[in-house]
Formats: C-alpha cells, sequence, structure tokens
C-alpha cells in the first residue's frame, strides 16, 4: 500500500488555522508517520478473533444487595414546602 498524499494546506483550510512554511514539512512528518502506522495495523491477522466488547471478561450486572427500587415520594410530599405551584411544579422567579 503506498502512502497516501496529504495536503497539509487543505486540512490547514478545514481545520482554520494558519501555518508557517515550516509547519508544514513537519505536519506532513508527523502525519505520514501516523497513517504509516495505521496501515501497519490494518495488517494485522485478525480472522478468528472475535470484537471485543470491554478488556474485562464480562460476567454479569453487579448490584449491591441494597441496590432496590423504592416507591418514590409524592408530588404533594415535594412540594409542601414550596411557595408557590403551578401544575405539580414549583414556580420560581424569572432569571435574566
Amino acid at each position: 500500500m503506498s502512502d497516501p498524499v496529504l495536503n497539509i494546506e487543505h486540512l490547514a483550510k478545514l481545520a482554520r488555522i494558519q501555518i508557517t512554511g515550516e509547519e508544514k514539512l513537519q505536519l506532513m512528518q508527523q502525519l505520514q508517520s501516523i497513517v504509516g502506522y495505521c496501515s501497519k495495523l490494518s495488517k494485522a491477522d485478525v480472522d478468528g478473533l472475535e470484537p471485543l466488547v470491554h478488556s474485562f471478561e464480562y460476567t454479569a450486572n453487579v448490584w449491591a444487595e441494597e441496590d432496590t427500587a423504592e416507591e418514590k415520594p409524592s408530588v404533594d410530599y415535594l412540594t409542601q414546602n414550596a411557595p408557590e405551584i403551578k401544575e405539580n411544579q414549583i414556580v420560581v422567579p424569572k432569571v435574566l
């Protein structure tokens, strides 16, 4: 696989950055080494490997004994100390 041609000026325009000639040369070298490394990864033999979902083996969902569903407090209970209620919601002053 040949190295792709990287148009640094076009990439800089897309990123909306201004770069000097020296920076262009440096970026070209860095990007070519990154793309070269990725091409090495594409040559890796992955036949027979299943996709990895997580780096640790998934056994089961972990719940503590105290992690149980509880009944929610009622709207009346939650709004009993509110100064003003409208349509089951607490009315607050407008903040600008």
